[in-house]
């Protein structure tokens, strides 16, 4: 079975959103999921959490129950779903919901944008290959964060293309950490902070753009994040 895991923010009666927390993982594996990836979410669950609370927004991150999404099991994206309804169970029909995926989370985060109470969806490096459907964002925000350094299977290249295809149907950015490549070595903290800007004012009810970046003129879906953002900028 795939657990939800608290990693702090509101409780109780307090809760009026939450962000759910999609990992990376594999294209294929049905072995334990990765240590590592649930790791590499830590970042922005201690961001969420400490600047979330005054808004009523609890974290949880999703611990699947493969390693990978394989085929057209589309597991993570199942476990997901599963996700979202038991947050409505937990918090009532009435929460909202925002999705932050890393990688093959992103690419669950931005599949089950359609879920009921799901609000804003952000994916950081995430996983969008050619032909992943965009309908469903459709009344949802979405920001894409990825490092231009990019190159695999995941890359750059093709959550640009993603981006290009969902702008018409819902409102959406995409920036990009200069320098930075799949894991986010060199600026993990840049890359994230947009994304925990966004999802907290998504849910608050504010502008989820208002304190991103502004859109570069020649290249908006290329706009890049400054250096030191997640120093000066982030939650």
């Amino acid at each position: 079975m795939p657990e939800l895991l608290p990693q702090g923010g509101a409780d109780g009666a307090a809760v009026r959103g939450v962000v759910l927390l999609l990992p990376g993982g594999a294209v294929r594996g049905h072995g334990r999921p990765s240590r590592l990836a649930a790791f590499g979410m830590a970042e922005p669950a201690r961001r969420l959490a400490a600047a979330g609370r005054a808004d009523g927004v609890a974290v949880v991150r999703l611990r699947y129950r493969f390693r990978g999404w394989n085929g057209a099991e589309a597991d993570t994206l199942a476990d997901a779903r599963w996700a979202l309804d038991a947050v409505r169970a937990a918090h009532g029909p009435g929460v909202r919901i925002g999705l932050l995926g890393n990688s093959l989370g992103g690419r669950a985060a931005f599949r089950a944008a359609d879920g009921p109470g799901v609000v804003a969806v952000a994916g950081v490096a995430p996983w969008l290959p050619d032909g992943e459907p965009v309908g469903q964002l459709a009344g949802r925000a979405a920001l894409i964060v990825h490092g231009d350094r990019d190159r695999g299977e995941a890359g750059a290249a093709h959550s640009l293309a993603y981006a290009e295809r969902a702008r018409p149907v819902t409102a959406l950015r995409r920036l990009e950490v200069a320098g930075a490549g799949h894991l986010l070595l060199s600026r993990a903290a840049d890359a994230w902070a947009p994304a925990v800007d966004f999802l907290l004012d998504a849910l608050a009810g504010r502008d989820p753009f208002g304190r991103l970046p502004p859109e570069d003129a020649a290249a908006p879906l290329r706009t890049p994040v400054p250096v030191g953002y997640g120093a000066r900028g982030g939650a």
